[in-house]
């Protein structure tokens, strides 16, 4: 036991001195964990800056963490705008916003229609949906992707609600950001007035098609191909225990804003 816990030490003051070494030489020594993080930080970083985006609409924000990703890891400081319509996250959401000033939370969903639907909040609720968990997918989402409850929410089109949504932040560069669990393509059917302000936008996009009725991401990369925008990066999301990628973030700019 005691010959274990000295090897332990001794690796945790080698590793200490070794990212100390890199340090000196002006690097930082990354964990392979948070790699894949870091590169989307970074591709992120790079379309901010080249389209000065000072607004990102936070669609389908659960609890937050988008908004910590963009503040903590790609330095964003200009206006959130997040989208939640889960009632218990909207409450933890809110009590959050005043330690942020430039950040709004809207407990509403955004899709098609102005309508009120019938929301599926899983027991993962991260995987929440208005779509149907499909039985035949991966065991890996079995446990966390089954409705625990339904909720009634308000579904508004953002180019009905751009506008009030916007007012007051005197933003000019806007960047939209999905995470609907399948219902991405929706929200981009409800924004037809307003996607020529969209500087770039992120999508979740589906290889493995977890609900009901999604589409998989060939057709959401074409859709939004034909509305515009072109793929600027793809970063998995989960993969399956075979290591078969199930989702992509699929970042995209508006080729008619260049």
């Amino acid at each position: 036991m005691f010959r274990r816990s000295s090897e332990v030490v001794l690796m945790k003051m080698l590793k200490f001195v070794a990212d100390s070494f890199v340090r000196t030489l002006g690097y930082e020594a990354i964990p392979k964990w948070r790699k894949s993080q870091l590169e989307f930080a970074e591709h992120l970083q790079a379309i901010f800056a080249q389209k000065s985006i000072d607004c990102v609409l936070d669609v389908g924000a659960n609890r937050g963490q988008y908004r910590d990703f963009l503040r903590m890891h790609v330095g964003f400081d200009g206006w959130i705008i997040s989208f939640e319509p889960v009632r218990k996250n909207v409450e933890y959401l809110r009590s959050r916003v005043p330690t942020d000033p430039k950040w709004r939370v809207f407990d509403w969903a955004l899709g098609s229609s102005e309508s009120l639907l019938n929301f599926n909040v899983m027991k993962q609720d991260y995987l929440s949906s208005f779509l149907q968990p499909n039985k035949n997918a991966d065991a890996m989402f079995s446990a966390g992707n089954t409705v625990d409850h339904i909720e009634q929410v308000s579904v508004h089109r953002l180019d009905a609600v751009f506008a009030t949504v916007t007012d007051k932040t005197s933003t000019q560069h806007f960047y939209l950001k999905l995470d609907t669990q399948g219902f991405d393509l929706q929200v981009i059917a409800g924004a037809d007035a307003v996607l020529h302000r969209i500087e770039g936008l992120q999508t979740e996009v589906a290889v493995q098609q977890i609900y009901n009725d999604m589409p998989d991401y060939f057709t959401s990369i074409r859709t939004l191909n034909e509305k515009g925008f072109d793929v600027t990066g793809m970063f998995p999301v989960t993969r399956d225990k075979d290591l078969r990628v199930v989702e992509f973030d699929c970042v995209m700019i508006n080729r008619n804003r260049i």
